[in-house]
């Protein structure tokens, strides 16, 4: 029986690579996003199945849930991966329009998809979630105020539902990526992401371990993996991929006192 995934984000960055690896792995995929041209493009190039989804939008995830179980009957995988940088600028210039708005993409939409998902899964007994957050849900500084905000409460909620879904066998884990070389990290999304993108690459080289930019590829591979029976025994998890970004200070900033020979320290 071929298994079947469901990826939101589809069309383009991390979501279109993770559609295109699951489909390597022998999943029949169907893609999600609002983006038609391109996720028709890439369904049919995978064998899969686009729809148009909007995330903020409950009757497009019913819609999408609707077709997968009268084609199927079953799900197997279900990624949360659409998102949107959201809201900029300091936080006493946030309205509550904006933030209602970025909220409902980034974090409301990743409940959605796993209320949706767990009902299917719950009663078939197996199922995997992966929810994509970010290393902004982790610490301070690495993204605008709302976004983070967002990120963290999709981290936090994947460990609490996974405490409960584990008892019907289904599991839920989270990726963490750090810089990855997708139209959202330009804050663009037309052709003009490819040159913006060229111009920023470099600035990871100062700020991480890995010296370089991620591609959706690698976070990809890591979606994939937590997916698998290969992770059978992971759930609750945040997988940080990241290049290091977490780990803490670089070496060539920390003060020599860590790092040359003194005679009381052996």
């Amino acid at each position: 029986m071929q298994a079947i995934a469901l990826v939101t984000g589809a069309a383009s960055g991390i979501g279109a690579a993770t559609a295109r690896l699951l489909a390597r792995d022998g999943y029949l995929v169907h893609l999600a996003d609002i983006q038609d041209e391109a996720g028709r493009q890439l369904a049919a190039e995978l064998g899969g199945v686009y729809h148009h989804v909007d995330v903020r939008s409950e009757a497009d995830f019913d819609a999408v849930f609707a077709a997968v179980a009268e084609r199927h009957g079953r799900l197997d995988c279900m990624v949360n991966n659409a998102a949107i940088v959201g809201v900029l600028g300091p936080i006493a210039t946030l309205t509550t329009e904006q933030y209602d708005r970025s909220q409902a993409i980034i974090q409301r939409s990743v409940v959605i998809g796993t209320v949706l998902a767990a009902r299917v899964m719950q009663p078939q007994g197996s199922g995997s979630i992966v929810n994509v957050a970010s290393v902004a849900g982790l610490k301070g500084g690495w993204s605008p105020h709302v976004y983070a905000a967002c990120k963290a409460a999709v981290i936090n909620f994947t460990r609490s539902v996974a405490l409960e879904l584990g008892e019907d066998g289904v599991r839920i884990n989270c990726v963490c990526p750090g810089n990855i070389a997708t139209p959202i990290h330009t804050g663009v999304t037309d052709e003009r992401w490819k040159a913006r993108l060229d111009k920023i690459r470099n600035e990871s080289a100062d700020i991480q371990p890995i010296p370089r930019m991620g591609e959706p590829e690698e976070i990809a591979e890591a979606i994939a993996w937590l997916a698998s029976d290969k992770a059978s025994y992971v759930t609750g998890h945040a997988l940080v991929v990241d290049g290091g970004l977490m780990a803490g200070r670089l070496w060539r900033e920390q003060p020599p006192f860590f790092k040359d020979f003194h005679p009381g320290r052996g």
